[in-house]
């Protein structure tokens, strides 16, 4: 019986799996089994993974003959029934790995007596081997600790996390204790259950803050780089999640983070969806909107620090505006890239709004320390190729306004609650600057808004 199972789980990806098992085999980490699980592959992956695990006896093929429905589940299953291994560790077939990633994890675990264990990755951009961060890149800021005990105010942190298995280690008597596995079905994105599931039933987590996996992405045939009907399969992971908490008596305490999680998949899905499959999507999101009241809608956008778009889109949901839903997909610019989406907000909002977004941006995305050398740079003459220093100067129009824009906010706030009577005049500009507000609301897009 070895230290640590490591189940590779793969489909049609004859391409990828050499580096793959490859990498794992480089472990420095030597007391492993690798169970091997491919999905029924149509190419010539399951020939390859014989023909790899010929050579080393730590590695298992596990062959299922026919291709299960779904995703993952399956074979991730298959994997987990059969391991030994004190710890389970996962890597998709097509990604490849440090090769001090398992030690690294295991002895984090190891000394803090932790459930979980999980480090960073990067994403790889398939045929041009560009690297870049993930979306969650940002959260790892406020984690300066190397070991978090998991009360519920912590496992919120966790749960915003991007929800995938392989760049975690996992006590196995957690998940056989707790009967954990990754909910089979017709759909895909399972591995957003069981990363729920995980961490909300662990004690404890061990964090490597290093990039130790490089995960593959813009591969033909991915999930994610789907743009049809597909995607909504994400959304049908909400009943699942939402009644696995209440069978336990832990809904009130999650149901913050569940409809914030909803909201997120909203948001970069609806980004993806053209425009003639918007309704297939309101109509898919309406009936999980409808297991929540509207005040704890609202509360769990602020919770979860959701931007402009992401407010107007889920309070359309909430009411069953479908007009308002699809009037606001359609005036949200169509990319990420930060310098196109600056640009949109100039022309339909107006620079003073830009800049507050691009505050936000600034924060959630430059590293600790780097901002300072950002904004050196937009102050000197010297050119930008990539356009960068049109957002990054912005901050500097963004200092002076915040103080304003807290004022305006709480004005605002008082308002709403009757405590200012009728008739209270208002500072100069107020009246000017909320009706900017009023008509941004209508068009604006928060770009790093997603979790």
């Amino acid at each position: 019986m070895a230290e640590l199972s490591i189940i590779v789980t793969t489909y049609d990806i004859e391409d990828y799996v050499d580096q793959c098992l490859a990498s794992v085999a480089a472990q420095t980490f030597t007391d492993i089994e690798v169970l091997v699980v491919d999905d029924g592959s149509s190419d010539s992956t399951p020939e390859r993974i014989s023909r790899f695990c010929e050579g080393d006896p730590r590695f298992v093929p596990v062959l299922l003959e026919e291709n299960s429905p779904g995703g993952v589940a399956t074979p991730a299953n298959v994997g987990l029934d059969r391991a030994t291994g004190t710890w389970v560790g996962f890597v998709d077939g097509d990604d490849h790995i440090e090769p001090t990633m398992f030690e690294r994890l295991h002895a984090a675990a190891v000394s803090h007596g932790a459930d979980l264990a999980m480090c960073d990755y990067q994403e790889e951009v398939d045929g041009t081997r560009e690297r870049r961060d993930p979306a969650d890149a940002h959260r790892w800021a406020p984690l300066t600790e190397p070991y978090y005990e998991l009360d519920v105010p912590t496992s919120h942190t966790f749960l915003r996390f991007i929800a995938v298995p392989w760049r975690k280690l996992y006590r196995r008597e957690l998940l056989e204790s707790r009967s954990i596995r990754f909910p089979v079905s017709d759909g895909f994105f399972e591995d957003n259950p069981f990363h729920w599931f995980t961490v909300v039933s662990a004690a404890s987590i061990a964090i490597v803050p290093e990039v130790l996996c490089h995960h593959r992405v813009a591969r033909s045939g991915q999930t994610m780089a789907t743009a049809d009907e597909r995607l909504f399969h994400i959304f049908h992971h909400h009943d699942t999640i939402h009644s696995w908490l209440a069978s336990r008596g832990l809904l009130d305490l999650y149901q913050g983070p569940l409809l914030g999680w909803v909201i997120s998949q909203m948001e970069w899905i609806s980004r993806r969806t053209p425009p003639e499959l918007r309704r297939r999507l309101f109509d898919v999101l309406v009936p999980i909107f409808a297991q929540y009241s509207l005040e704890t809608v609202r509360r769990a956008l602020q919770e979860n620090n959701k931007g402009a778009t992401a407010q107007r889109l889920s309070t359309a949901v909430a009411k069953r505006e479908y007009g308002t839903f699809a009037r606001t997909l359609s005036t949200r610019p169509g990319t990420d890239n930060p310098v196109v989406t600056a640009a949109f907000h100039l022309r339909h909002s107006g620079l003073r709004h830009t800049a507050v977004l691009t505050s936000r941006y600034l924060r959630n995305s430059a590293p600790s320390g780097r901002l300072s050398g950002y904004l050196t740079r937009a102050r000197s003459k010297a050119p930008d190729s990539s356009g960068r220093d049109v957002l990054f100067g912005l901050v500097v129009i963004d200092r002076r306004l915040r103080r304003m824009e807290e004022r305006l906010t709480d004005i605002e706030r008082r308002l709403e609650s009757g405590a200012a009577p009728s008739g209270t005049a208002l500072p100069s500009g107020v009246d000017e600057e909320r009706g900017d507000r009023s008509r941004a609301a209508d068009r604006l897009e928060d770009p790093v808004g997603r979790s």
